[in-house]
């Protein structure tokens, strides 16, 4: 049974790792930026941060360039370890394979201790890369702002995309003004800005409907369109006129393609089958100890 359940687990993890290298955000390039993460000068941005204290100067100055420069070493470090450690996953994986397979087949009796030795080593080495990989991937994913401009923060442009609801909305009126529905604090930026996390949503992507209701023009998707970028406070601060009716504000309808939700799709199933890479280099490492421990008899 344990050599069994070594050489399923094995297999398991060079499945699940080809998979992640067909989905992977940045080994399939699938994130707008991220050709730069690898050689973004982040030191660069932690001089900057530390002449802005050295010059006191404003808070809001030093909060926001601590977070891009913090954002930046999360960029490089998920690029070096998207790449090692699936690659070592398939690697380590393969060779538990084919050992599984000589044991399996009771052809490397002799060799049972150092291939559990093997298991061992190689399931705890896989299940820390994974792991650490994992929790950048998924905090990145979640947390960062979604970003298609070019270049680094530090030569560089940045593009974001402003947060709207599932109707495009992205301003609600309230006592005669209109109310953006992102507002946190005065001070804060990033509230107004879509994560990855977001982009998946039909909000952000082709949507027929939407599409057909903008070309409308009697329709209130396109009579109380706005401005997007004039909502960076708590209250829309755009100039144009818009019509007494309108109980809400919309953005242009200008997405015409899926590309936002397939990164969405890839970067989501390369978090899940990363996830099941580390239960299983868990299992292998778990019977890698009892092939080492056992007594040959192969139960």
């Amino acid at each position: 049974m344990k050599k069994t359940l070594f050489l399923i687990l094995s297999g398991c993890i060079v499945i699940f790792s080809i998979i992640c290298i067909c989905c992977g955000p940045i080994i399939t390039g699938v994130i707008p930026r991220a050709s730069i993460w690898k050689t973004q000068n982040c030191q660069q941005l932690s001089d900057l941060v530390k002449t802005f204290e050295d010059q006191d100067r404003d808070d809001d100055i030093i909060k926001a360039g601590k977070k891009a420069k913090n954002q930046c070493n999360r960029e490089k470090a998920m690029y070096g370890l998207e790449y090692s450690s699936l690659i070592v996953d398939v690697i380590f994986g393969f060779v538990c394979t084919i050992l599984g397979l000589l044991h399996y087949f009771d052809v490397a009796k002799p060799f049972e201790k150092v291939t559990g030795i093997i298991g061992l080593a190689t399931g705890i080495i896989g299940f820390v890369l994974t792991l650490v990989y994992v929790c950048y991937s998924g905090y990145i994913f979640t947390k960062d702002p979604y970003d298609k401009g070019s270049g680094s923060y530090t030569y560089g442009t940045h593009d974001f995309i402003k947060k709207r609801n599932g109707d495009w909305a992205f301003a609600k009126k309230e006592d005669g003004r209109f109310k953006c529905l992102y507002y946190k604090d005065n001070n804060d930026f990033y509230p107004f800005i879509a994560k990855y996390s977001d982009v998946g949503k039909k909000q952000y992507n082709y949507n027929k409907k939407k599409k057909e209701e903008y070309a409308d023009h009697n329709s209130d998707f396109y009579k109380c369109k706005a401005n997007i970028d004039d909502c960076d406070g708590e209250y829309y601060s755009g100039t144009e006129t818009i019509p007494d009716n309108c109980n809400a504000l919309y953005t242009n309808y200008n997405d015409d393609t899926i590309d936002k939700k397939y990164l969405f799709d890839k970067w989501v199933t390369t978090i899940i089958f990363s996830c099941f890479i580390v239960a299983c280099d868990i299992g292998l490492s778990i019977f890698g100890f009892l092939l080492f421990k056992s007594d040959g008899s192969g139960l």
